[in-house]
């Protein structure tokens, strides 16, 4: 797949998930269907707009990209479970990301690096959809949010960039090959 059908399908995985996510009230269980799909939606925009990477960096960028919500295989089978409208759980924070980081930085370990960055783009898209991020925890259980247009816009810009840049790309390897002829 060439990497403009994959923007395209990024993004219409997240807008997709996002419109169902904020017109139906569904069920918290249920909002990870939706919502775990653009996570990595989310993540694989961000490796489009970066362009081509090591496959070990990409496979941890996307797995990484669901790891905050670990946090919910045990509250998925918890007779309570939360609303939409709780404050999510400090897995959400830049401490969560930390040990990942820096075993990856010690292990010099592509798949490890890849996963800190999916951690990022995990928080990224969660900054912009719901009731956002505590990222300094503990510090502040402050969320941090942003108005989710900049989320969205945030998700163009990296599909654009990514289109863009393989645009360029395919320019400069024409230009190549004609120069070897």
């Amino acid at each position: 797949m060439n990497r403009r059908a994959a923007a395209v399908g990024c993004l219409a995985t997240v807008a997709v998930a996002d419109k169902v996510i904020f017109r139906r009230r569904l069920p918290w269980l249920l909002v990870g269907f939706f919502d775990h799909p653009a996570h990595v939606a989310t993540a694989a925009l961000a490796a489009l707009a970066l362009g081509p990477r090591p496959r070990e960096w990409t496979a941890g960028l996307l797995v990484g990209s669901l790891l905050p919500d670990l946090d919910h295989v045990p509250l998925a089978v918890s007779r309570v479970h939360p609303t939409l409208d709780d404050p999510r759980p400090v897995t959400h924070c830049l401490l969560a990301v930390a040990p990942v980081a820096v075993i990856a930085t010690l292990r010099d370990d592509r798949r490890l690096r890849g996963a800190a960055w999916g951690m990022l783009a995990h928080f990224a898209r969660d900054v912009g959809v719901g009731t956002g991020v505590p990222l300094l925890w503990p510090v502040t259980r402050r969320s941090f949010r942003v108005p989710y247009p900049v989320y969205a816009a945030g998700c163009v810009a990296l599909a654009l960039r990514a289109v863009l840049g393989a645009n360029l790309q395919n320019h400069a390897e024409r230009a190549n090959l004609g120069a070897g002829l």
